[in-house]
């Protein structure tokens, strides 16, 4: 295993989810001796969150840093998705994606070019994207899902069972709205309801409305500083609608249910969401209506052995070392020679294209833009003189004088007869 004094792995993060999915990771690297650098940036997410994510990790016991640091060069950058702004002023050599959650629910825009094709290296906890990803040319890789090596559910008897609402934010979001005047009482007869909000909910002041009604519904609320995995202990029964959420819930084998009516909304062309394919195929329970909530609710136990069935098939079987698995592949990178490693020259190659035939495109487009700015002075100023000229022809001087012009004209008619 590399031995290393300064960081030479770089890992970026927006929000407490991400570094939750990662913690694992990050102590077996400096368990290694692999000293990482954990960088929350203040220029991405939403307002508020990094400095609230920077503070709890560092209750947490790490030291994150907010910004890049001066003339340090990373062997490997870690980062969820490659449009992050700190991207552009960190110096590295290899960028490798990690997952932060078990399994995507937005096909559109996660497995878009402009979110795969920067990585050197792809990876993954599910075996699914693994089949496709290597298109982008990135090397890929699915490790187990280490998160839930040690998981146990809470053996308490309850007088209820206890439903687990988990919801996405945004377009896709949708579970709260399953719960009306009219069924809210009848599904609190059956179970004890615990939420957590999404982090983006948590700290979006357009999602106020959202938040503040899954608090309403609750039992027990929670907000994003919760690890999730802590109140899967607790869980009987998942309710979410287009949240990666569900396959957090297959992993740790709680029957999950969505309310949604667009289970495939974020498809990629032909390829669907992974929720709506398990749908299909009868493997999640889903209602769409709010009458339909409670009795989708009381069936979610009779889909929990084809769920187990989709865990074994989509994921990777955790042991006790599956996140050293992590750890042996980043020093692989670590030992890796730029200099020989003709994959990456070759996708630095291609990137180099791209790039040059992205600044082509951005230099025609503001050629445009300026001859259209040149253009609309130009019909500035014949408007200006075409107004001008039309002053003249309703000015009382242009009519007094139009017998005195007719009568030149007439004179050099004549003339020109002679």
């Amino acid at each position: 295993m590399s031995k290393k004094t300064n960081p030479n792995v770089a890992i970026v993060f927006d929000d407490l989810t991400e570094f939750f999915v990662m913690q694992d990771a990050i102590n077996d690297m400096q368990k290694s001796k692999i000293p990482v650098d954990i960088i929350v940036p203040y220029d991405s997410g939403y307002n508020g969150l990094a400095e609230h994510t920077i503070k709890k990790i560092k209750e947490l016991g790490y030291s994150p840093i907010n910004d890049a640091p001066k003339n340090r060069v990373y062997q490997v950058l870690l980062t969820p998705y490659p449009q992050l702004d700190i991207v552009k002023r960190l110096s590295f050599i290899y960028h490798i994606r990690y997952p932060y959650g078990a399994a995507t629910t937005k096909p559109n825009p996660v497995f878009l070019p402009s979110w795969k094709l920067d990585y050197d290296a792809i990876l993954s906890f599910n075996t699914n994207e693994a089949k496709f990803l290597t298109a982008y040319g990135a090397e890929c890789f699915t490790l187990p899902y280490w998160n839930y090596y040690s998981f146990k559910k809470d053996p308490s008897k309850k007088p209820k069972k206890t439903l687990l609402i988990l919801p996405t934010f945004g377009s896709s979001s949708s579970c709260v709205d399953g719960f009306t005047k009219s069924n809210i009482d009848s599904i609190k007869k059956h179970f004890h309801i615990i939420a957590k909000a999404h982090h983006a909910t948590h700290f979006n002041p357009d999602e106020k409305q959202s938040f503040d009604k899954l608090k309403a519904i609750a039992d027990e609320f929670y907000d994003s500083d919760t690890q999730v995995a802590s109140l899967f202990k607790k869980a009987d029964l998942v309710l979410s609608d287009n949240s990666g959420a569900i396959f957090e819930a297959i992993c740790t084998e709680t029957p999950v249910v969505l309310f949604t009516k667009t289970p495939n909304e974020k498809h990629l062309g032909p390829i669907d969401t992974l929720q709506y394919n398990l749908i299909q195929n009868k493997i999640i329970p889903i209602a769409s209506t709010p009458r339909d909530l409670l009795p989708v609710l009381l069936s979610a136990q009779s889909y929990a052995k084809k769920q187990i069935s989709a865990k074994k098939e989509l994921f990777l079987p955790v042991k006790k070392d599956s996140v050293h698995q992590f750890t042996i592949l980043i020093d692989s990178y670590l030992n890796k020679t730029p200099d020989t490693d003709y994959r990456k020259y070759l996708h630095d190659l291609m990137l180099k294209e791209r790039d040059s035939y992205i600044q082509q495109i951005n230099s025609l487009e503001n050629s445009i833009l300026r001859q259209q700015e040149e253009n609309e002075k130009l019909k500035t100023i014949i408007d200006k003189q075409n107004q001008s000229i039309q002053d003249i022809y309703n000015s009382t001087s242009w009519k007094i004088t139009r017998p005195l012009r007719n009568s030149i004209k007439f004179l050099k008619r004549k003339e020109k007869n002679e």
